[in-house]
């Protein structure tokens, strides 16, 4: 019964790695069992850098009593984080799983924390809805990376900031290293390293509102943009003017 148990966990694992852009809304219920387990050694092996700056941009960003949007928040990981680091009125936890969501309303009895289902390409908000977004591991799984960024943008407030971690592909002799990787697979579109986002796929914009930071090597990255940004073209004009963010 054992060895069964590793055997379907370790085959689990297998279909969660193979999770590749486009999926339907949803495909993470299949592996939501696991997904606690996978996501504990991810969090704190690999992107444990990563999360700690995500987590100093929320201190630094929340303010008493705002409204927070965590956008794909799976098991409610980074729900849990924005209360452990913030006073918000109020966390919105949006996910496309319903098992997902599930599990974290198992683990989070706080009255602040609102569950909802839905799509991070569509989000089911007014514009200038949120004071902060906070989305981690999920804009590289997604056929349009630059859609869903922009879409949290809409629903942020003048004023608001957009906080989001994403696999990267690293530049240099490791980046050249993984893209010939990629390009030999022999399914391409099922490799878990096309989750790994180059920097002509990033959605970003650079101006002094946003702020963008490599951990591991270039195999994660912190980013924050804010109403003014549009990164659909990483150089475009500011739409608008807001103060600076200065990260220390």
């Amino acid at each position: 019964m054992h060895n069964t148990s590793i055997k379907e966990k370790l085959a689990s694992y297998l279909k969660l790695l193979h999770r590749h852009r486009g999926e339907p809304v949803g495909a993470y219920d299949e592996v939501s069992a696991i997904y606690d387990d996978f996501a504990r050694v991810w969090d704190q092996q690999i992107a444990a850098p990563a999360l700690r700056h995500v987590n100093h941009l929320i201190e630094q960003w929340v303010k008493p009593g705002a409204l927070i949007l965590d956008a794909g928040a799976g098991i409610g990981e980074r729900t849990l984080a924005i209360l452990a680091h913030s006073q918000p009125a109020e966390v919105i936890a949006l996910d496309a799983s319903e098992r997902m969501l599930s599990i974290a309303r198992s683990k989070i009895h706080d009255p602040r924390v609102r569950f909802v289902q839905g799509d991070v390409r569509a989000l089911p908000f007014a514009d200038d809805t949120f004071d902060v977004v906070v989305c981690t591991w999920v804009i590289e799984i997604m056929e349009d990376p630059r859609a869903v960024v922009q879409e949290f943008i809409r629903v942020i407030k003048p004023g608001g900031i957009v906080i989001y971690a994403f696999c990267s592909l690293p530049e240099g002799t490791l980046g050249n290293i993984l893209k010939y990787v990629m390009a030999t697979s022999s399914s391409k579109k099922e490799s878990p390293l096309t989750h790994l986002l180059s920097k002509e796929e990033r959605p970003f914009h650079r101006c002094d509102s946003s702020s963008l930071t490599h951990f591991a090597g270039g195999l994660t990255t912190v980013a924050t943009v804010g109403k003014c940004c549009t990164v659909t073209d990483a150089f475009v004009a500011c739409r608008v003017r807001e103060p600076e963010v200065v990260i220390k």
